[in-house]
């Protein structure tokens, strides 16, 4: 239960991730046009607060419970006073900006619950394939769950554009490279070293994406010479969004936990120590 938990928790982790760079960018595009001098030294006091109270209390309880767990691999490095607060004072006002920017967003639509409608539509469409993907790789030790999940994976591409009446250019820009990420993938799973699986995941999503990227604008510069617009996969907003949703899906991958060791912990008997001799 606790591998399967862990396994749902990757999942959503890397789909938020994909889906994050959209949301944000269409927010701060927004925010930049409503900025003003009020909104600038309000962000600047919280990040001050989150700075130097909120950010060294969660580091010093995160020191505290990693000591507990974990007392000899506990980094106790202490950095200097003007670092420390440069690093926190940036991450906090980054995250004073990302808060205005994802406000923006749900603002703009005219009505709170508009916004947060889109918002979550907006999240949920691009989460949709890379969670399908993840959990497909995760689900490919048992037979009896891998095909049903494989399934679903490839096709949760066509099922998002159906949902969200995506034009026939989409579901095809969407589904080539899903799909090839989808089968590198179950070669890294059942190849690489699992603690590691998630990062060349990463890679391989990087690497589809920027070829994929390459070939689609190949592809439309040769359509528009020969004057076939209605076949081009891309235009310049919606490329620029698929390099965001790519973007994203590597940097979810890079970060989020493998579930792998969940699975070990709990798994892995516990070592039987030898009796000592005389």
């Amino acid at each position: 239960m606790l591998a399967g938990i862990a396994a749902l928790i990757a999942a959503v982790w890397i789909s938020i991730c994909a889906a994050a760079p959209e949301f944000i960018w269409e927010g701060f595009r927004l925010a930049l046009g409503h900025v003003s001098r009020t909104d600038l030294l309000a962000a600047l006091l919280i990040g001050l607060v989150l700075a130097f109270f909120v950010e060294p209390v969660m580091e010093h309880a995160r020191l505290l419970l990693a000591r507990l767990q974990h007392p000899q691999h506990v980094d106790h490095r202490q950095h200097d006073a003007l670092f420390a607060a440069g690093l926190a004072l940036a991450f906090a006002l980054t995250s004073i900006c990302l808060h205005e920017a994802m406000t923006a967003y749900i603002s703009a639509r005219g009505s709170r619950d508009a916004g947060l409608a889109a918002g979550v539509e907006l999240t949920v469409s691009w989460a949709i394939v890379p969670f399908a993907t993840t959990i497909a790789w995760l689900a490919v030790r048992p037979l009896w769950l891998a095909v049903p999940t494989g399934i679903f994976a490839a096709a949760s591409s066509c099922l998002t554009t159906w949902l969200y009446s995506w034009p026939v250019q989409s579901a095809i820009s969407t589904t080539i490279p899903s799909v090839i990420i989808l089968g590198l993938g179950y070669r890294h799973i059942l190849r690489s070293p699992r603690q590691r699986v998630f990062v060349r995941c990463a890679r391989s999503v990087a690497s589809v994406g920027t070829i994929w990227l390459i070939v689609a604008v190949v592809f439309d510069t040769t359509m528009g010479l020969f004057h076939l617009d209605r076949l081009e996969l891309y235009d310049a907003p919606s490329f620029w969004m698929d390099v965001r949703y790519y973007i994203g899906w590597a940097i979810g991958l890079a970060l989020a936990p493998s579930p792998y060791r969940q699975a070990e912990s709990v798994t892995s008997p516990t070592p039987v120590v030898p009796p000592s001799h005389p």
